[in-house]
């Protein structure tokens, strides 16, 4: 692998002022899953989606990928900003880098909206993509990306705001009902979804225990990733219990309120 070859795309790419960069979010299988939102070149935190939350923090998103899989994790949600709330091109180029910086897997997710896209993310680098806008405007296209991929390939987002699905970057709410939702492509082959409450999204204010609660005993068999509000170990112990078998943190690791070391602990415990 020529290591220089990249480096030197990803420092052209920071050179760009014009070049919008994705939201990553770090994932580790509960375990727990660490966030990483990137915006402009910088890593930042922003809650329930708000640009006017938005904060910066100083790692780039390549020294952190190198820190994580340092730390062991062994899965990346990456979520391209650009094109998921701005409409821009997927940004396969960024992609294609942070796939071959480590061995770390790629969930890549953000402006996936026909099967090309979905073949565009694997074809650079993604283990798997996370969909929430496609299974509403194209239900028989996302099928067929969970026929052509594979089941373990494809998750689904479920992304709620005021009991009801938000898509297209959380910018358009929809009266869809999301248990509704999910029960009907869970009949016929999902098996992966991602729940998150937009309301706590990098909030630290905590789960909603009664409505993933409520998915896990209508849908037993489902693999719930849950995303937004955790702000400790208690939380992810707890959403453990309940049968959630993956969860999304951020802001909890970047103020010290969890570290990966108590994670690991508390899996082994």
């Amino acid at each position: 692998m020529n290591m220089a070859k990249y480096f030197s795309s990803y420092n052209t790419l920071k050179s760009k002022n014009s070049f919008k960069w994705s939201i990553l979010l770090i994932l580790f299988t509960l375990c727990g899953c660490k966030s990483i939102y990137v915006k402009d070149n910088q890593t930042v935190k922003v809650k329930s989606g708000d640009f006017r939350t938005l904060k910066f923090y100083k790692e780039s998103p390549i020294d952190l990928l190198n820190r994580f899989e340092e730390m062991g994790i062994k899965e990346i949600y990456f979520v391209d900003l650009g094109s998921a709330k701005m409409g821009e091109k997927n940004n396969f180029i960024l992609l294609e880098i942070m796939s071959k910086f480590s061995k770390i897997k790629i969930n890549y997710s953000g402006g996936l909206r026909t099967s090309e896209q979905v073949s565009g993310a694997f074809n650079n680098g993604a283990a798997r993509v996370t969909l929430g806008s496609m299974p509403v405007y194209d239900k028989g296209g996302f099928l067929n990306c969970i026929t052509t991929w594979g089941y373990k390939k494809i998750v689904m987002a479920v992304d709620i705001w005021k009991n009801n699905l938000r898509i297209n970057g959380w910018k358009y709410q929809t009266k869809i009902n999301p248990i509704e939702h999910i029960k009907y492509f869970h009949k016929k082959g999902l098996k992966n979804i991602k729940v998150t409450d937009i309301s706590t999204d990098g909030s630290m204010e905590g789960p909603p225990f009664k409505f993933y609660k409520k998915i896990m005993k209508k849908f037993p068999k489902i693999n719930l990733i849950t995303g937004g509000g955790i702000r400790g170990i208690k939380d992810l112990q707890k959403l453990k219990k309940i049968g959630v078998k993956n969860a999304i943190f951020g802001r909890a690791f970047y103020e010290g309120n969890i570290t990966l070391e108590e994670v690991k602990k508390s899996l082994k415990n």
